[in-house]
C-alpha cells in the first residue's frame, strides 16, 4: 500500500483534507490514485492510518479515515551525532540511518570537521535533509520521521546528554573494548548516543573531554572507516544488537 507523510494529520477527524502539493501531485499526477483506492498515511505523532480517497482536486485531497494504528510502544532513542563527511554524503547517512530506526541525527561540528552548515544557509539545507528523511521513512515502512538537529559542536553534544544513557564514542585511539562488547550489556529501553568523528577523527583533547562527561571510547575493529561507513556500521549494530 502506497505510504504518505502529513505531519499535521489528526486522526480523530474524518473525512480528513490533505493539502500538501507534494503529496498531492505524487497521489493524483504520478501513481493517478483515484476516488476509492486505500493508501495509509503517517503523522508527527508516530500514527498510521489507513485511509480511502474520496476526493481528489488540484490544491486538496479528501480522505476517510478507515483504520488508525497506536504509536509504536516506546523504547530507548538512537541518537547519531555524526560530523558530516565530504562531497554531499551526509544525505547518505540521513537516508541509510532512517531506515535502520535512528530516531535523532545531530550534524557534528568538531576541530577537524571540513563540512559546516552555516545558520544562514540552514533553512534549505533542513528542508532537504528531511525529504530525505521523510523518503527514507516512506519506504522503510516506519512511522516515525528522525528528528535532524542543526549543526552543533561536540562540546554542546555532550553537555545535553539523555540522562541514563549509553553513549558511545568510536575513535582510533587504540581502545581495547568492541563496540559490540558494549552494546550487548546496553538493554532495549536505555537511550544510545554514538559519536561519530570527522576525516582525520577527534583530537586527543575532544577525547578526554567525552570521557568526562561518561562517554565510553570503543574500537570499531582493525579497519579504518569512512565516516559514512562507521555511522551506518554503528547504527546497525545499535538497532540489532539493542533493540531487536
Amino acid at each position: 500500500m502506497y505510504r504518505f507523510y502529513c505531519p499535521d494529520a489528526d486522526f480523530t477527524k474524518s473525512p480528513l483534507v490533505i493539502t500538501d502539493p507534494h503529496e498531492i501531485h505524487h497521489i493524483k499526477d504520478v501513481l493517478r490514485l483515484k476516488k476509492g483506492s486505500q493508501i495509509q498515511i503517517f503523522n508527527s505523532l508516530s500514527q498510521q492510518a489507513a485511509v480511502v480517497i474520496e476526493q481528489v482536486d488540484e490544491a486538496r485531497l479528501r480522505v476517510r479515515v478507515a483504520a488508525v494504528e497506536g504509536a509504536p510502544q516506546a523504547g530507548g532513542r538512537i541518537i547519531l551525532a555524526c560530523a558530516p563527511p565530504k562531497k554531499g554524503k551526509f544525505e547518505f547517512v540521513i537516508e541509510k540511518c532512517t531506515e535502520l530506526g535512528v530516531d535523532e541525527i545531530i550534524p557534528l561540528k568538531t576541530a577537524r570537521t571540513q563540512v559546516l552548515f552555516q545558520e544562514d544557509k540552514w533553512g534549505p539545507k533542513l528542508r532537504r535533509f528531511t525529504a530525505v528523511a521523510v523518503n527514507a521513512a516512506k519506504q522503510s515502512q516506519r512511522v516515525r520521521v528522525p528528528h535532524i538537529c542543526p549543526m552543533t559542536t561536540l562540546a554542546d553534544v555532550l553537555k545535553n546528554l539523555p540522562s541514563g544513557g549509553l553513549h558511545v564514542f568510536p575513535s582510533l585511539h587504540q581502545h581495547p573494548r568492541h563496540i559490540s562488547e558494549v552494546l550487548l550489556k546496553a538493554g532495549t529501553s536505555k537511550p544510545v548516543t554514538i559519536f561519530i568523528g570527522p576525516e582525520g577523527d577527534f583530537t586527543p583533547d575532544e577525547l578526554g573531554l567525552a570521557l568526562k562527561h561518561g562517554c565510553v571510547p570503543v574500537s570499531l575493529g582493525n579497519t579504518v572507516l569512512k565516516v559514512e561507513t562507521a555511522a551506518i556500521a554503528c547504527v546497525a549494530l545499535v538497532k540489532f544488537l539493542c533493540r531487536s
